[in-house]
């Protein structure tokens, strides 16, 4: 066949993984829809370990259904891990046995920073490894991290999250993580929201750049929400609707208070989801044929489970 056309095995059959769209849906929301549209990842079938929900899947995205583990991992040059947060460091450990070409996973890494060493261990320089957290994959914050760069100092930011630290706060982390570098925890306020399965949501401060980012819970039973406003010297940033819109502002001096500056509208711009999980998929292929960097490797994923843990603090 085509070399470069990858082979590639879905563990897991939930909403991310086949749920979420359908073949026909004008958006690309599951993995499998990824594959469908890809002319580099041939999806072969699912695992589940509910063979029924592997079989819907399999139906729907017309596909195989495997009834073991090993039975897919034989056909596939490509896995894509889609089990709950609690299952990774298993279900990872047992895929790396098998020796795939490439193994791309949903965040976050593992449930414990001590999961997360023993995959860092297991899957070493040996094969790569993406982490999907999807702001990464989207050209418009690929942009947006570029811009920043002529925005002056961070000065301070807020955002609020919910759906527990380590489930969705994860995401913001990783997200600041990426558009400035290093990030450390300041301080954890002791207030705290039980809104998630086996997690819970907190009020931290982080030191992001040269700035602080107040970093505050909202109860995700009443609704979600993803957003962050980033004051820099020049401009400022604001992310709302869950990611789907930038707005941005530039630092002008008053047209009527002279010595006075404000932070002056300057447009916005939707970001479109559905590309991110082509986005992903196209930084597989560039990691598998060009020597390209995962855009979140391993090392990025448990700098984030280390955080969000120590925000978290014992666990329940």
């Amino acid at each position: 066949g085509d070399e470069s056309v990858y082979g590639t095995v879905i563990i897991g059959a939930g909403r991310i993984a086949a749920g979420f769209d359908t073949p026909d849906s004008s958006d690309i929301l599951t993995h499998a829809h990824a594959c469908q549209c890809s002319k580099d990842f041939f999806l072969k079938g699912f695992y589940d370990r509910d063979y029924r929900r592997a079989k819907e899947a399999a139906k729907k995205w017309h596909c195989h259904a495997y009834g073991g583990l090993g039975d897919a991992m034989r056909e596939a040059e490509v896995v894509i891990c889609c089990v709950p947060d609690a299952n990774h460091k298993e279900i990872l450990g047992e895929i790396s046995q098998y020796h795939p070409k490439l193994v791309i996973t949903e965040k976050p890494l593992a449930s414990s920073v001590e999961e997360g060493e023993n995959l860092m261990q297991i899957y070493g320089d040996g094969i790569p490894v993406i982490l999907n957290y999807s702001r990464r994959f989207l050209p418009e914050f690929q942009k947006l991290r570029q811009k920043i760069k002529g925005y002056g100092k961070f000065v301070k930011g807020v955002g609020y999250y919910g759906k527990g630290i380590v489930h969705n706060g994860s995401h913001m982390i990783d997200f600041l993580r990426f558009l400035f570098g290093a990030v450390e925890c300041l301080e954890v306020r002791p207030s705290e929201i039980r809104d998630f399965d086996g997690d819970r949501s907190r009020d931290a401060v982080l030191r992001v750049g040269t700035g602080q980012f107040h970093m505050l819970a909202i109860d995700s039973r009443i609704a979600t929400v993803f957003e962050m406003d980033l004051f820099f010297e020049k401009a400022r940033v604001r992310i709302l609707d869950g990611g789907t819109l930038i707005e941005r502002y530039q630092v002008k001096e008053s047209a009527a208070y002279e010595g006075y500056y404000n932070y002056v509208s300057v447009g916005c711009e939707n970001v479109d989801y559905s590309h991110a999980m082509m986005g992903l998929l196209e930084n597989a292929r560039g990691v598998l044929e060009d020597g390209e960097q995962s855009a979140c490797t391993l090392e990025d994923g448990l700098a984030v489970l280390r955080l969000c843990i120590g925000i978290r603090g014992e666990t329940l």
